[in-house]
C-alpha cells in the first residue's frame, strides 16, 4: 500500500514539473494572497501584542475629567474620595500631554518620584545614564528609539516646544528602553512639576488620575473593577476607563483597520482560484490521453482525483511557506510600507520606528489553510470530469 502511494507521490510531483505555465500562474497568485494575508495577521497581532506590553504596568482604572462631552483637566480634589471607595488601594495624579521637537511629535509624561504606586524604574528600565530624581529639575528621560532619532545621548540638552509656542530646555539624564517598540519610539519622561509647568496645568487639576484596587483573588478581579468603576462613574463631569476596555479597543480597532485588506485579500483568493480552476481544466484537457492511458493501466478513478488532489496540496504548501517568507520579510526588512500607517491611523510615525513583529501557530495554520484548502476545491471538479471518461473516448478525444 505504500508503495502505491508513493508512485502515486511521484507522479504527481513529475506532473507538477511537467506542467510548468499552471505550477508557475498558480504558486505566483497563491503567493501574492498568502503574502498578503500574513503581512496583515503579524502586523495586526504584533501591534496587538504591542498593546498588550503597554497595560503591563497600566493602573486599573483611569479617571479622566469631560466637560461638554470632551476631555478635559480632572480635579485633584476627588482623590481623597475616591481613595475611600471600598476595593481601591491607591490613586495618584498623571500629567501627560505631547510637545514637538522640531517636526517631531512626543509624548510627554510627568513621572510622580514620591509615593508612587508602580516603580517607574521597572516600568521604564534605564539603559543608559540615571532615572529622573527630586533634586534636580529640567531634567529628561527619553526613550531608546526618540534618543535614536534625535541623536541625543546623556548630558545632552534637549529644546521641547510646548502648545503655547514657548520652548522649554531640559537635560537628558538617562535613555530607557522598554519592552514595548511603541513606548521607546515616542516618549519622554519628566518630573511631574516640571509637566505640570510645561502644559501650564494649574494646581488642583490633572490630565487623569490613576487607580490601583486592592489585591484580590483572580477570579474577582474583574468583579472588583468594575464595583469600583461604578462608585467614580457616580461623580459628575467624570469619565471612568479600565485596563480590561483599553485592551478590548485596541483589538477591536486593530481589527477593523485589518479588516480592509481582509476585504482586498478575499477579492484576490477568489481571483485566485478562479485562475486555478481555469489551470486546472486546461491541463486536464490536454492530459486527456495522458489519463487514458493510466486508466487502461489499471488507475482507477479515485487513483487520478488522489493525483491532482496531491499536486494541489504541494502546491498549496509551496505557495504557503513563500507567503509567509514575503511577508515576514515586508513587516521585518521593509518594515511594512503603507500597510504599517494604515493599521496605526496615517499618524505622523518616526523613521526609527520598527513595525511590531509576532507570529503564531494560528497563523501559520491559516496561511496554508487559505492556500491548500481554496486549490483542493477548485481541483476536484475538472479532475473528477477527466478522470470518469471511458479511457477509449478519452484517448481518442485527445489525439483528435
Amino acid at each position: 500500500m505504500s508503495y502505491r502511494y508513493r508512485n502515486l507521490l511521484n507522479y504527481s510531483l513529475n506532473c507538477i514539473q511537467r506542467y510548468k505555465i499552471r505550477t508557475i500562474v498558480i504558486l505566483v497568485c497563491l503567493t501574492v494572497s498568502s503574502g498578503l494575508f500574513t503581512s496583515v495577521t503579524i502586523l495586526k497581532d504584533g501591534l496587538v501584542r504591542e498593546g498588550q506590553l503597554s497595560l503591563k504596568y497600566a493602573p486599573d482604572i483611569i479617571v479622566q475629567g469631560v466637560v461638554s462631552g470632551r476631555p478635559a483637566y480632572v480635579e485633584t480634589r476627588h482623590l481623597e474620595w475616591i481613595q475611600s471607595i471600598y476595593g481601591v488601594d491607591t490613586i495618584e495624579e498623571r500629567i501627560w500631554g505631547y510637545g514637538n521637537i522640531g517636526n517631531t511629535l512626543i509624548v510627554i509624561i510627568g513621572v510622580q518620584l514620591e509615593n508612587t504606586v508602580a516603580d517607574p524604574v521597572s516600568t521604564y528600565p534605564i539603559e543608559s545614564g540615571s532615572f529622573l530624581s527630586t533634586e534636580q529639575s529640567n531634567t529628561v528621560v527619553i526613550g531608546k528609539a526618540v534618543a535614536e532619532l534625535l541623536g541625543a545621548k546623556v548630558g545632552n540638552y534637549l529644546s521641547i516646544v510646548s502648545e503655547s509656542n514657548h520652548v522649554h530646555q531640559y537635560t537628558v539624564v538617562g535613555i530607557f528602553n522598554s519592552e514595548s517598540a511603541i513606548i521607546n519610539a515616542d516618549t519622554i519622561l519628566m518630573s511631574g512639576d516640571d509637566a505640570r509647568f510645561f502644559f501650564n496645568i494649574p494646581e488642583g487639576k490633572a490630565t487623569d488620575l490613576l487607580v490601583y484596587t486592592e489585591d484580590v483573588d483572580p477570579s474577582l478581579y474583574e468583579l472588583q473593577v468594575n464595583f469600583v468603576a461604578r462608585e467614580i462613574s457616580e461623580l459628575p463631569n467624570l469619565r471612568v476607563v479600565t485596563k480590561d476596555i483599553i485592551a478590548k479597543a485596541q483589538e477591536t480597532t486593530y481589527g477593523a483597520r485589518s479588516g480592509f485588506f481582509s476585504i482586498v485579500w478575499y477579492l484576490v483568493l477568489i481571483s485566485v482560484a478562479a485562475i486555478a480552476f481555469n489551470q486546472t481544466v486546461v491541463v486536464g484537457h490536454e492530459s486527456k490521453f495522458e489519463i487514458g492511458l493510466l486508466k487502461a493501466l489499471g488507475f482507477s478513478t479515485s487513483d487520478i482525483i488522489l493525483i491532482r488532489l496531491i499536486e494541489a496540496t504541494v502546491l498549496g504548501l509551496i505557495a504557503g511557506s513563500l507567503g509567509m517568507i514575503s511577508g515576514i520579510i515586508n513587516i521585518v526588512v521593509l518594515n511594512a510600507p503603507i500597510l504599517r500607517d494604515m493599521m496605526l491611523g496615517w499618524s505622523t510615525l518616526y523613521p526609527s520606528f520598527k513595525a511590531p513583529f509576532s507570529i503564531s501557530l494560528q497563523s501559520i495554520l491559516l496561511t496554508y489553510t487559505i492556500t491548500v484548502v481554496p486549490l483542493i476545491f477548485t481541483t476536484v471538479i475538472p479532475s473528477w470530469l477527466n478522470a470518469t471518461v471511458d479511457p477509449d473516448i478519452a484517448m481518442r478525444g485527445a489525439r483528435a
